[in-house]
Parts: C-alpha cells; structure tokens; sequence
C-alpha cells in the first residue's frame, strides 16, 4: 500500500525539523505554534529580567523564502469563502525568518529581513542564531543564573524597532 502525498508537504516537515533540530542542537527549546499562526515556531530562551522570554520563527522553503504571507495571491479560504490574510512578519513582530540550503540552517532577524522581496532576502547575509551558553552537562553550576546576562543582552539588542528607535517590548 502506498501513501500518496504532496511533494511540497514533505519538503516544509523536513525544513521545520530541520530548523527545529538546529535550535534544539544551540541549546534552545522550539515549540511547534498552533495552526494558522503568524508564526511556525516559538523560542524559549529563558528568563531576562524576571520574565520569560520567548522568540518568533517563521520557517521557509529556500524557494519559497519570503517576508510576507501569501504575497499578491487571492485564496478563498473555502469555496465562495472570504480571502485569507495576507500580511508581512515584519508588521507581525516575527522575531526570526529560517530556512534550509544546502543542509545548512539559515536565519534573518526581524530588523534584518524588513519588507525585502525574496531577491532581496536571499541575497542578503544571514544572521547567526545565538547558542545557549547556559546547557550543563549533568550538574548545574552554581554561578549559572548569573552567566545569563551574556545572552540576555545579545537578545534584547534585536528587538530595537527601526521605525521607532526603541526597544521592541515583548
């Protein structure tokens, strides 16, 4: 018995658990979003500030790397249904844009990827997504809540908004 399924449907699982498996490897905590969010993706990069924090990602397919959603396609979202949404992560506050080439994972930030069309996008150098300095082998440092700071100040120095000039509260 065969199992007959879309070509680009397998491509999209391989490149989120592709992504998911490369922040894992960093040290983070991906959570799957719920369906018909914004975002593919949550973060968890801890606490900062007595809060937890947490980073957007939308993933894509190299070829179909993009910074909006349905970019000019008119969709029912059912037969003589009304058009689905179509928006820009950037207006949306998605935190991280990623993708698979060649194996290797890719990411944009938020202040990076902007409104760029996917020529843009693509030729545009990718951002290296940090890595938890905090992952312990077996027992915890005693001084590791005060090592978080390193970090705390790589992530928050995303979050400046372009079109304000302040930081982007979450």
């Amino acid at each position: 018995m065969d199992t007959v399924i879309n070509k680009s449907t397998i491509t999209a699982r391989i490149t989120h658990n592709r992504v998911k498996l490369d922040l894992l490897d960093k040290g983070w905590i991906p959570i799957d979003a719920a369906e018909e969010q914004p975002f593919d993706m949550i973060v968890d990069v801890g606490i900062h500030n007595d809060a937890r924090m947490f980073q957007t990602v939308q993933i894509k397919s190299w070829n179909a790397l993009k910074t909006s959603s349905r970019t000019g396609a008119i969709e029912p979202v059912s037969v003589g249904g009304k058009t689905r949404n179509n928006y820009n992560y950037f207006d949306e506050c998605i935190d991280w844009i990623a993708t698979v080439k060649d194996y290797r994972v890719l990411y944009w930030n938020r202040n990076t990827y902007q409104y760029k069309t996917p020529i843009q996008l693509k030729k545009t150098t990718p951002i290296e997504f940090p890595f938890n300095d905090n992952v312990y082998e077996y027992a915890r440092p005693a001084n590791s809540i005060d090592d978080a700071k390193s970090i705390e100040s790589f992530m928050t120095g995303l979050f400046v908004d372009p079109m304000q000039s302040r930081p982007h509260s979450r």
